[in-house]
């Protein structure tokens, strides 16, 4: 293996790794929140996609929370051990989605690094799917120009590509849920993993910074994130290299926080 080679290699394990880390683990919505909204913001907020996970990744917690209040609630009318099974079952379903969303963002923020990336041209090629490939290309070489049909091909590129990723795994996690207490909170779980096209449709006609500049106002995220969402990403960027690294975040040079940014 040539130094070049070495290097591509190292690099790609590199962004692989810091997605993982950025995407967090299952309770760190908001974390997600931020990073969603910092593949959109290198796109010019063309990126429909990742501005409506970033919605989705607050919206499964806030479904969850209704989901665990509506088994509260029936738990008069069955016995204890139909309670535990039911409160076992959510709180698995819960976990599901979350770690769902997770790879969903390690995989949104990847694709777009890739893309990103000069020197990893083929390595973008040989992962992605092409229509993927081609759009996040075009949006990246648009910079925030791209026209409706471009944001639209983009959208639908990324909602292929995770309904072939979680799809089946989402249908599995419904059945092992076994829920009969209403159909709208499951629904509105689902949706945010799933984003419908309807969804991205009405977002894009209201405009999609918009959408971006409500996202800055969501409650549980970072307060430096409704001021500046980028000082925001480079912030957890820092902390989460400290972290991998065991160093405390203020040793680390501001070259830490931004060296993989775009």
């Amino acid at each position: 293996m040539d130094i070049i080679e070495s290097h591509r290699l190292g690099l790609i394990e590199q962004l692989e790794s810091e997605a993982v880390a950025l995407a967090g683990r299952g309770r760190d919505s908001a974390q997600r929140a931020v990073v969603y909204h910092h593949v959109a913001d290198m796109l010019g907020l063309a990126h429909g996609y990742a501005l409506l996970a970033a919605h989705g990744a607050l919206a499964i917690d806030a479904a969850m929370m209704r989901m665990e209040a509506q088994a509260r609630r029936a738990l008069w009318r069955l016995t204890r051990a139909e309670r535990a099974a039911l409160a076992g079952r959510v709180a698995a379903f819960g976990a599901t989605l979350r770690a769902f969303d997770a790879e969903r963002c390690a995989g949104v923020l990847l694709a777009y690094r890739l893309v990103a990336t000069p020197s990893l041209d083929a390595e973008a090629a040989k992962r992605l799917d092409p229509d993927l490939l081609v759009a996040l290309r075009d949006a990246q070489s648009l910079r925030g120009q791209a026209d409706a049909a471009a944001r639209h091909t983009l959208f639908l590129a990324h909602q292929r590509w995770a309904e072939a990723v979680f799809g089946e795994r989402i249908e599995q996690a419904i059945a092992a849920l076994d829920w009969r207490l209403g159909a709208r909170v499951l629904r509105e779980a689902i949706e945010a993993l799933r984003i419908p096209v309807k969804l991205y449709e009405r977002a894009d006609r209201r405009g999609l910074a918009r959408i971006g500049r409500r996202l800055r106002r969501a409650r549980g995220l970072p307060e430096t994130f409704a001021a500046n969402p980028a000082q925001a990403f480079f912030k957890l960027q820092r902390d989460v290299a400290g972290r991998r690294r065991g160093l405390d975040v203020d040793d680390l040079s501001p070259d830490d926080a931004v060296r993989l940014a775009a």
